[in-house]
């Protein structure tokens, strides 16, 4: 597995587009605000902090890993010159807070729309013998529910990670992200692909639930055990069928799959 550290640095498009959709799963209604700063806002630092520095005091950190930005001041630059005034995408208020414009909606429809003709379901895991069984199960679910499953399988390799995966998630319909083994790619990729507005199917084998991240306990997670895969099965035909809606593909799919050195 690749490590984090050979990750390819998103593009400033890229994150502006992962806080705009952060955004709107903040405020999923047309025309509200979002509120950036501590509740407390204006009394959470003193006021001998002005301008700049004190309005990256007061935004709140999560904000920076929904963008992906490095620092606040990385954070205000994508909000305020790429989003707002290069693409008008928000609009700012109050020193605080930000809403979708008409164009950023229009924007965000866009992109939503770009996959919705792909039939390609990505898979997100842990490609260790241990695992095989479930991806034997996810593999063939995704098939009998009228999708390619896509994999991409890399070996240990110092070279950063290859844009293949990020292009095979770009023109994926959906992702199953299996958590087990709590592979850093894996949550990168599940990231990438929720930053998109990508559906995503949560898995992970009961022994490993615990070990997940907080971050995705809010998530309602398929729970599978290895002596019981019947049943993984059929609880990802029910959400792949519920969530994405079933696909034309029938008979036998060639899986689009890559082994690298």
């Amino acid at each position: 597995m690749t490590g984090l550290a050979s990750l390819r640095t998103p593009s400033v498009g890229e994150k502006g587009e992962k806080l705009l959709f952060w955004l709107t799963k903040l405020r999923p209604k047309a025309g509200e605000y979002v509120r950036l700063v501590f509740d407390d806002y204006p009394h959470h630092v003193p006021e001998r902090l002005s301008g700049l520095v004190r309005r990256q005091t007061l935004i709140k950190p999560e904000f920076l890993a929904f963008s992906w930005t490095q620092d606040y001041q990385e954070f205000i630059y994508v909000l305020d010159e790429y989003l707002e005034r290069e693409r008008g995408f928000v609009e700012f208020r109050d020193g605080c807070c930000y809403r979708i414009t008409p164009n950023g909606w229009s924007y965000i429809h866009s992109l939503q729309q770009t996959n919705v003709q792909s039939l390609v379901g990505f898979i997100a895991m842990w490609f260790d013998k241990s695992a095989d069984p479930a991806w034997t199960a996810i593999e063939a679910e995704i098939r009998s529910s009228g999708y390619e499953p896509l994999r991409i399988d890399r070996k240990e390799h110092n070279n950063k990670i290859d844009d293949e995966i990020v292009a095979g998630i770009r023109r994926s319909k959906f992702l199953v992200a299996d958590f087990t083994g709590h592979r850093g790619g894996v949550y990168f990729e599940t990231g990438f692909a929720t930053g998109l507005g990508l559906p995503v199917i949560w898995l992970c084998r009961q022994d490993e639930l615990e070990k997940t991240h907080f971050d995705t306990r809010q998530y309602n997670f398929i729970v599978w055990e290895t002596d019981k895969l019947a049943e993984l099965s059929k609880a990802l035909q029910n959400r792949i069928e519920a969530t994405i809606g079933r696909g034309p593909l029938t008979g036998n799919v060639v899986t689009s799959s890559c082994s690298r050195s």
